[in-house]
C-alpha cells in the first residue's frame, strides 16, 4: 500500500512544482516582458500611423467646413454643419486609439502578473484538495489571461486588413484633395463678375445672376462630393477602430467559453447505470 500511495503522490507533486515554477516565471519575468512597449513595437507603430491619419482627416474636415461656409447663400450651410459634425466622431476614434495603446501593456501585465499566477495557484489547490471549483477557476483564469493578452494585437491586425480592403488611405487622400479644392476655389461672385463681358445694364445683371447661380451650384456639387468622401473615411475608421476590437473580443470570449466547456481528461466511457429492478433481476439470474 505505501508503494501505491507514493506512485499516486509522485505525479501530483511534480505537477504542483511545475505550476509553482510557471506562476513564478509568469509573475517575475513574463509580466515585465509583456508590459514593455518594446514587445508591441509593430502594434504601437500601426496605432501611431492610424492616429496620424485621423489627425490629418480632422484638419481636412475643419478646412472643408470653413471653405463650404464661405460660399454665398445658405445652400451649403447644412453641408458645412454636417462636415463639422464629423470632427466629433474623429475625436472618438482618437480616444479609442489612445486607449488601445494604453491597454497593450496594461493587459499584458494583468494577464501574466495576476491571472496566470492565480490560475496556477488554483491548479495547485485542485491537485492538493481536488475540487471542481478549483479546477474550473484555474482553467477560466488561465484562458482569460491569454485572451486579454492577445485581444489588442489581434484586433489591430484585423483592423489593418479591413482598412486595406476598403482602401482607407485612398479615401482619406480623396477627402483631403476635395478640401483643398474647396479652399482654393475662392469667391465665385468676384470671379464671375470679372469674367462678365460689357454690354447693356440689363444684360449685365442677367449674366451676372446666371454666373453666380452657376458658381454656387458648382460649389454645392463639390461640397456634396467632399462630404461623401469624408463620410466614407470616417465610417471606415469607426468600424476598424471601434467596432472590430469589440467583435474580436467577443469572438475570443466565445471561443474561451467553448474551450472551458469541453471535458478535460477522459478515460474509457462508463456504461450507463441500470435501473434498480433490472440490476436486481440480473443478480438473481447470476445466482
Amino acid at each position: 500500500m505505501p508503494d501505491i500511495k507514493e506512485e499516486l503522490l509522485r505525479p501530483r507533486t511534480v505537477a504542483c512544482l511545475l505550476l509553482a515554477v510557471l506562476a513564478l516565471v509568469s509573475a517575475l519575468w513574463l509580466a515585465d516582458v509583456c508590459s514593455s512597449p518594446e514587445t508591441y513595437q509593430k502594434s504601437i507603430a500601426a496605432l501611431d500611423e492610424k492616429k496620424t491619419t485621423v489627425m490629418e482627416l480632422t484638419a481636412a474636415t475643419a478646412v472643408a467646413s470653413v471653405a463650404i461656409s464661405a460660399v454665398p447663400g445658405d445652400a451649403t450651410t447644412p453641408i458645412a454643419d454636417q462636415v463639422a459634425e464629423l470632427g466629433s466622431y474623429l475625436l472618438i476614434v482618437t480616444g479609442v486609439l489612445m486607449l488601445e495603446k494604453f491597454l497593450l501593456t496594461t493587459l499584458g501585465l494583468a494577464a501574466f502578473g495576476v491571472l496566470i499566477p492565480a490560475a496556477c495557484l488554483f491548479g495547485i489547490l485542485h491537485l492538493l484538495v481536488p475540487r471542481a471549483l478549483f479546477k474550473s477557476l484555474a482553467l477560466r483564469l488561465g484562458a482569460l489571461g491569454l485572451v486579454l493578452f492577445a485581444v489588442i494585437p489581434a484586433s489591430v491586425r484585423v483592423s489593418e486588413l479591413f482598412e486595406e480592403t476598403f482602401e482607407l488611405q485612398k479615401t482619406v487622400r480623396a477627402a483631403a484633395q476635395a478640401a483643398d479644392a474647396l479652399e482654393g476655389e475662392g469667391d465665385p461672385d468676384a470671379e464671375d463678375a470679372d469674367k462678365t463681358a460689357p454690354g447693356s445694364l440689363g444684360d449685365w445683371f442677367a449674366d451676372l445672376g446666371e454666373q453666380i447661380t452657376g458658381g454656387v451650384s458648382a460649389a454645392v456639387d463639390k461640397a456634396e462630393a467632399a462630404l461623401s468622401n469624408f463620410i466614407d473615411a470616417v465610417a471606415v475608421l469607426l468600424i476598424s477602430n471601434c467596432v472590430i476590437p469589440v467583435l474580436v473580443l467577443l469572438m475570443m470570449l466565445w471561443l474561451l467559453k467553448l474551450l472551458v466547456a469541453l471535458p478535460v481528461g477522459g478515460g474509457p466511457a462508463k456504461p450507463p447505470a441500470l435501473p434498480a429492478h433490472k440490476a436486481a433481476l440480473e443478480k438473481e439470474q447470476q445466482i
